[in-house]
């Protein structure tokens, strides 16, 4: 009887604990994961790209072939679940840091940024060499947005700049916001490079989307360059709209430009249709002029495809006309895959 009554004790003293054991298992199992999920985050994110190319041009002045246009390199992090980081390499050519960055997140209406990064004061810069719709971007955008600008500021064809910027968004939907805005002080003077001047430039970026598919931007750009003492002014102004819904994507921007003593527009026009999941045919036209009060100008008309067999390789081709002043034109054949990881 003895034998019996202590089993029965027993069993229920062991019944009555499960509760308390798995709570506390619970606690060390959340608390583990916790941890864990802690690790995890502050564990970097590698990612790149590689982007080869084929060009046929018929300019007297220009060679064809086969060349290495883009390879990129990328790492990153957080350092806590507000605080996150990037590093970013281009390895074409000479191998040199595009991005290097810090981003405090404070609330999604106020967020801080702080290093290497790009820039924006355009539509088209707010996109990336893996989402452009055209293998080249629009003569304006290269001219007076920092690609290959004509103040000669060197960021190697990038759009990027170091200094700081604040950026957040309001009105927060389902899907989108229906404000986003971004403003920064900047060098002025390209990527890797010192400020060889006391002036600071300031660049600012509204979005306006009255709905997911429809966008309209503004952007300013106030500046300078050239060494202390010496310097000259570079002022931007652009003005775009966006139309993106599954299948149809329509882009347009006109863009402004003072540069020293020069006075120069642009505008261009795209439009992509998605026929197929992977197949999307492109059309484009642009113009710009270096000087708005001369006669001289180049327009280009383009049409291409862009073709998405597998998740991360884009391939692309394209047909470029390209008129100049005096009667002159230019030809442009290119083929180029953009693989990413």
């Amino acid at each position: 009887m003895k034998v019996k009554r202590s089993i029965i004790v027993l069993a229920l003293l062991s019944f009555m604990s499960i509760p308390a054991i798995g709570k506390v298992k619970g606690k060390e199992n959340s608390k583990e994961k916790t941890e864990n999920s802690e690790k995890v985050s502050l564990v970097p994110k590698i990612s790149g790209l590689a982007n080869i190319r084929y060009s046929y041009d018929d300019d007297a002045a220009s060679t064809h072939g086969f060349d290495v246009r883009r390879v990129r390199l990328s790492v990153k992090g957080n350092m806590h679940e507000k605080v996150d980081y990037c590093v970013q390499a281009e390895y074409a050519g000479t191998v040199r840091i595009i991005d290097a960055y810090f981003r405090w997140k404070i609330m999604p209406e106020l967020n801080v940024q702080v290093g290497e990064f790009k820039v924006e004061s355009s539509l088209e810069s707010t996109y990336g060499p893996t989402s452009w719709m055209l293998i080249e971007n629009p003569t304006a955008v290269t001219k007076l947005n920092g690609y290959n600008d004509l103040s000669g500021v060197n960021s190697h064809k990038n759009g990027r700049d170091i200094g700081m910027r604040l950026y957040g968004s309001f009105i927060h939907k389902e899907n989108f916001d229906v404000l986003r805005y971004s403003v920064g002080v900047y060098n002025g003077n390209g990527i890797n490079v010192k400020d060889n001047n006391n002036k600071k430039d300031v660049a600012g970026f509204l979005w306006i989307k009255p709905m997911r598919q429809l966008s309209f931007t503004g952007g300013y750009y106030s500046g300078s360059y050239g060494p202390k003492g010496a310097t000259h002014v570079r002022n931007r102004a652009s003005a775009g709209v966006e139309w993106k819904d599954t299948k149809l994507t329509v882009r347009s921007e006109y863009l402004w430009g003072h540069t020293s003593f020069e006075r120069s527009n642009g505008a261009y026009l795209q439009a992509g249709y998605t026929v197929h999941r992977m197949i999307q045919p492109v059309v484009s036209y642009d113009f710009f002029k270096r000087h708005i009060d001369a006669a001289g100008y180049e327009h280009n008309a383009q049409v291409g495809i862009n073709i998405t067999p597998i998740k991360n390789l884009r391939v692309q081709a394209a047909y470029t006309h390209t008129f100049l002043n005096a009667g002159g034109h230019k030809n442009l054949v290119e083929v180029q895959a953009v693989a990413s990881f």
